[in-house]
């Protein structure tokens, strides 16, 4: 089974753990992450303080990128994140 990944920011800087960890369960698990190209950050803090548009757009860009590679599915294990896709 694959399955498009979005880390996020966090997950390729401040939470390292948190992709090696999501990786090695679901590769445990038979499920082959395919990291979305070119993915933006969903700008889960500044972009939804400054307007609501930028916010759904950053998202929408990265769903259009996981679709685009033919992914009708996408794991999104950042919790901010998570809520923003």
């Amino acid at each position: 089974m694959k399955i498009a990944y979005y880390p996020g920011c966090s997950l390729h800087a401040t939470a390292k753990e948190f992709d090696l960890s999501t990786r090695a369960v679901c590769a445990a698990l038979g499920v082959e992450l395919v990291e979305v190209e070119d993915w933006n950050c969903c700008g889960a803090t500044a972009a939804h303080a400054m307007s609501d548009s930028l916010a759904v757009g950053l998202a929408g860009r990265n769903l259009a990128l996981a679709v685009g590679q033919g992914m009708n599915e996408l794991l999104a294990p950042c919790a901010a994140c998570f809520g923003r896709l």
